[in-house]
């Protein structure tokens, strides 16, 4: 990371950042190019573990790709703010950005969906407690993203 001033380290600040983030990116390789995918997510510590979950439509390019390979790379971010300037190069923006990658794999059994879409709606509502009707569940797959690495980065008003 060039700018290792704006670098966050700590786990915690790291999962809060992804916790404000309203969507996180999926990034998958097709035939040496970037395939990269707006996605709703939820996060969700197992163990040791930070993982991301998404749902998702059960068949698609997307799908096809991770089935292939069984690796994904992320983008989230969140507090985007431009700062204007007097000058073109005097304008700058603060935010929070994490990125990273791990293995993903497609959720296909009802118990693991069912976990999985908790997590999402858990994300953009705070809720924990809802029920899915069974065909909405049977309509959908899940992708659970297993985080190995990632790294952050905060341009803050605080932080100049």
């Amino acid at each position: 990371m060039r700018r290792t001033d704006r670098q966050i380290t700590d786990p915690v600040q790291i999962e809060a950042m992804l916790k404000r983030a309203a969507c996180c990116r999926l990034g998958l390789v097709e035939n040496g190019l970037a395939y990269i995918v707006p996605m709703s997510f939820g996060v969700a510590r197992e163990g040791q573990t930070l993982c991301l979950y998404f749902h998702s439509a059960p068949n698609g390019r997307k799908i096809d790709l991770i089935d292939q390979t069984g690796r994904a790379s992320f983008e989230a971010d969140t507090q985007y703010q431009l700062q204007e300037g007097p000058q073109a190069c005097d304008f700058t923006c603060f935010y929070q950005s994490v990125m990273g990658h791990g293995r993903v794999s497609v959720l296909r059994n009802s118990a693991d969906k069912l976990r999985a879409l908790r997590c999402v709606m858990e994300h953009y509502t705070g809720k924990t407690d809802w029920d899915f009707k069974p065909e909405a569940v049977n309509g959908v797959v899940c992708l659970r993203l297993e985080i190995e690495e990632m790294t952050a980065k905060a341009h803050t008003p605080d932080v100049e």
